[in-house]
């Protein structure tokens, strides 16, 4: 029988079936889950990868965030290899930026999951971690068939929020490290019936009215690639006659897709562009007070766009993501913290297992959570910088717990500062930590008597390079201001 005290309720010990043992357990199925759960099967695993939804991506399609904003020529390992499946299946477009189709994409990333031998349950999300001596052995979840347990030899945490982590007690940082602001959220919109023709007639026509980057202003009708960011006096005079609101802290509006040629008087955009500050994705009534808010200001862009942006006359909005656009929350604390003096010197790492590749915003705020800040007239990032590429090298040791073990973290809560959070949140860095999170997780699973202190580097590296992924820089080699056309070099 349960007990309730005036703040607490006491349930009585459970008994609880096991659903499964693994070798390899992946809780989330965003960009991270999925290269991790691949790699990891790949390599003769067993492995289980668990989703919270009805289907994979998370961020990428339940978000609606389809884009990837470095170009195609810049990826590499899993993320290249499942960008030119997927563009190959004409679901995504590979040039100077890479959007994709968010239904596509879902049906790719299932075909490749279960191509690899991973195992998947949807509709399943992490209650409590098992937790014996400072190691992880298993996760409880809860689903439609009740509460269960799942045990695994390794566990990969790529919930985006580190909510495993968090569960078993890590320590953690949430935001920015001096005051906890969080990057806003967003709720995004896919709008259909624009007639990109036009649409690109009044962009080149005011060129002074968006921003000044070339990844940030791509309409290539050939491709149908769409990237765009700008409209600035477009929502100025939104909220000057009243279309939308003068305290919405919208200031520009961002659009991307892909279409076929053949669609371009009909095509279908993403709209990334409701901007809801003050948000701690980690609580419920946060997000659910940013699932209102987001909705709502998305409402008013679409009455604006109508009335005065051409190519949008006749749009109407198709719908809104499946759930709210999280840019930040936790960051799990490992045994190392990569730091923004470390990205920015082009540091080696003994125990690197990717060169990720950026865009380069330098010191500038990107997403910041100050409201209102983003796009405004006083953000360079977003108003005036032409932004080249970055490299730098991305440690194991970001993604190991600090005396813990059977657990790797992998994605946007892996261990960095807020200022390299801009750089290694976004989904081609992601993918790269999933990549290696799955090649380290197998190797360890494979060998139980292995040393998590003392892990094999060597052997996990190799597997990596096997797959493509570069894991260090050329001695040498420069890390900033790295053309776009030369990104792999």
């Amino acid at each position: 029988m349960f007990q309730i005290s005036q703040s607490q309720l006491t349930l009585p010990e459970q008994s609880l079936p096991i659903a499964a043992r693994v070798d390899v357990l992946v809780c989330g199925g965003g960009v991270a889950g999925i290269a991790a759960a691949v790699t990891a099967a790949r390599a003769g695993a067993k492995t289980l990868l668990i989703e919270r939804a009805g289907f994979l991506g998370g961020t990428a399609t339940g978000s609606a965030m389809g884009l990837i904003v470095v170009p195609a020529s810049a990826l590499s390992g899993f993320p290249r290899e499942f960008f030119t499946r997927l563009a190959g299946e004409q679901g995504a477009g590979l040039g100077e930026v890479v959007p994709w189709d968010i239904e596509a994409y879902k049906l790719t990333a299932m075909d490749m999951l279960l191509e690899s031998g991973a195992d998947v349950l949807l509709y399943t999300v992490v209650s409590q971690p098992l937790v014996r001596e400072r190691r992880i052995e298993g996760i409880i979840v809860d689903n439609k068939s009740g509460r269960q347990a799942i045990l695994a030899k390794v566990v990969i945490d790529t919930t985006g929020d580190g909510d495993v982590a968090a569960r078993a007690g890590l320590d953690f940082v949430k935001g920015r490290e001096q005051d906890g602001a969080m990057r806003p959220a967003t709720v995004m919109g896919r709008i259909g019936n624009v007639d990109l023709r036009r649409f690109k007639a009044y962009i080149d026509a005011h060129p002074e009215d968006f921003s000044r980057d070339d990844g940030r202003r791509v309409v290539d009708l050939e491709q149908g690639i769409v990237r765009i960011d700008g409209f600035f006096s477009i929502v100025e005079k939104a909220k000057r006659t009243g279309l939308m609101s003068a305290a919405t802290p919208v200031n520009y509006l961002r659009f991307s897709g892909v279409n076929l040629p053949e669609h371009a008087d009909r095509a279908l955009l993403i709209c990334n562009s409701t901007r809801v500050y003050g948000i701690d994705g980690t609580d419920a009534a946060d997000i659910t007070r940013a699932e209102i808010e987001g909705r709502k200001q998305l409402r008013d862009i679409l009455r604006a766009c109508r009335e005065l942006l051409p190519g949008f006359e006749h749009c109407f909005l198709v719908d809104t993501s499946a759930y709210l656009g999280i840019r930040e929350t936790r960051r799990i604390k490992g045994r190392y913290t990569l730091s923004y003096a470390d990205v920015a010197a082009g540091r080696r790492f003994a125990d690197s297992v990717a060169v990720m590749t950026s865009v380069d915003y330098g010191t500038a705020e990107v997403h910041g959570p100050d409201h209102g800040h983003e796009g405004s007239a006083g953000d360079e990032w977003a108003r005036k910088l032409a932004l080249k590429l970055m490299r730098f090298e991305f440690p194991l040791a970001c993604m190991l717990p600090e005396n813990f073990s059977n657990l790797v973290i992998a994605g946007r809560c892996a261990s960095v500062s807020h200022e390299v959070d801009k750089f290694s949140r976004n989904m081609a860095p992601t993918g790269l930590m999933g990549q290696a999170a799955g090649a380290f997780a197998a190797t360890m699973a494979g060998d139980p008597g292995v040393d998590w202190n003392h892990p094999p580097l060597a052997a996990v590296r190799a597997r990596l390079e096997r797959e493509g992924v570069q894991v260090s820089l050329p001695p040498g080699a420069p890390h900033r201001a790295i053309d776009k056309e030369s990104a792999l070099d």
